[in-house]
């Protein structure tokens, strides 16, 4: 069995009311700022998990700032994984700055089968880190229903991108020293967080923090898995496609080549505990 433990989906009705959505949401401006952008449906992702032989995936939106933005997103994908039950894994998204508003967000998508809260995109969303408006809340919500908590991480150095923002290592390390009962997926090998877990307190800092590989093809160099799973540990290392953005294929292939005999681990074995799938 193989997870992709980050992919995205959104309302179908979405790429018409582009322009829309960027005056409505920070976010939606900010990654999608370029007309042409790859968005996908559930039955997108359903047809190309189906091409590839991925079992289930995450699925999740972005880090809206716009509530109603959020709402409709989620709602789509929570019925997306009602369509599609045990291949669709439902994340939601909410602005932390919301307050009262998104602990209410969090607790009716866990209600409805949500299995994380995210991805969310600190930068746009104006999140200060680790003790910004509504953020405790927020994460005393995730932990208490235990769910997960995937965060957008960038590399301090290195080119840029749509949606890059600022969230790097040391803001992630901050989250997981503030938070230390959360359990964390850090997005994009966390920004290159893992190199420093070769420093004794910060791997004991991580110790209920995932990695995943979303758009490593765009980042990294594939040796990016070894690397990473020698340094926080194999068992934290999850098999994340960032799809529509990448195909699948392709960084399991990468995942496989690095990992060898302990490519399962990422591939399956960390998410399905994770998410608590059952074999």
């Amino acid at each position: 069995m193989v997870i992709d433990a980050h992919t995205h989906l959104l309302p179908p009705s979405f790429p018409a009311r582009i322009a829309e959505l960027r005056r409505r949401d920070r976010t939606m401006a900010t990654l999608f700022a370029r007309d042409g952008a790859k968005m996908a449906t559930a039955e997108d992702l359903i047809g190309a998990m189906d091409a590839v032989g991925v079992d289930a995936a995450a699925a999740a939106g972005y880090g809206w700032t716009d509530a109603g933005v959020a709402r409709e997103s989620n709602d789509y994908i929570l019925e997306s994984a009602a369509r599609f039950p045990g291949r669709i894994l439902p994340f939601c998204s909410v602005n932390p700055a919301c307050g009262a508003a998104a602990v209410e967000e969090i607790e009716r998508c866990a209600a409805a089968g949500a299995v994380g809260v995210g991805e969310l995109h600190f930068s746009s969303q104006g999140v200060r880190v680790p003790d910004g408006e509504g953020l405790a809340e927020a994460m005393d919500a995730a932990r208490r229903l235990r769910l997960p908590v995937l965060l957008h991480g960038s590399e301090p150095v290195g080119h840029l991108y749509d949606g890059k923002g600022d969230t790097g290592p040391e803001r992630l390390l901050a989250m997981a020293e503030t938070y230390p009962d959360n359990a964390f997926i850090f997005a994009h090998w966390g920004g290159g967080l893992p190199f420093y877990a070769l420093m004794p307190e910060v791997r004991e800092a991580l110790r209920n923090v995932y990695f995943d590989s979303a758009a490593t093809l765009l980042l990294y160099g594939g040796e990016v898995f070894s690397v990473a799973a020698q340094a926080v540990g194999i068992d934290r290392i999850l098999f994340a496609s960032d799809y529509p953005l990448l195909d699948q294929a392709k960084v399991m292939a990468q995942a496989r080549e690095a990992l060898g005999a302990q490519a399962h681990q990422a591939l399956h074995a960390n998410a399905a505990r994770l998410f608590g799938i059952e074999d």
